[in-house]
């Protein structure tokens, strides 16, 4: 495989198993995180970490199934680049929550839809570091 897109598929398998943790059956698939993530494995957004270590990932995608009726991640992604072990994703998310509480915009007021900006940093084959910005409503790029 070509070295510029070694970590491509990872991502892509990451991406189909956030997007599908908003269905309460894959509740079980937590177990995943490692999978992915490495045990200091950190999200940061917008400059402040939202979870870091095994245990406050868990707690961050496990309020997936009671926080979100759907969340999708869309690909293809918009910007893909790879230097090594570094990454860069640009994509948009949908997210629809299931008190319909903290909309971004007018219209559906439980549907929020944003394009995110990623750097991770994988070591040993999982993310080491994820730090990401929203950017704009999706539709508005």
């Amino acid at each position: 495989m070509n070295a510029t897109v070694r970590h491509r598929d990872f991502f892509h398998g990451m991406f189909t198993w956030i997007s599908g943790l908003s269905d309460a059956g894959n509740h079980g698939t937590l177990d995943d995180i490692q999978r992915f993530w490495a045990a200091d494995g950190r999200i940061i957004t917008c400059g402040q970490v939202k979870a870091a270590g095994i245990e406050e990932l868990r707690k961050h995608f496990g309020i997936y199934p009671q926080q979100y009726e759907e969340v999708e991640i869309r690909e293809p992604f918009h910007t893909y680049l790879e230097a090594g072990d570094e990454v860069v994703i640009e994509y948009d998310i949908l997210i629809r929550g299931r008190h319909r509480e903290g909309a971004a915009g007018d219209g559906d007021t439980g549907r929020q839809e944003f394009r995110v900006i990623a750097i991770f940093s994988v070591t040993d084959g999982r993310i080491s570091e994820m730090r990401q910005v929203p950017g704009v409503r999706a539709g508005d790029a």
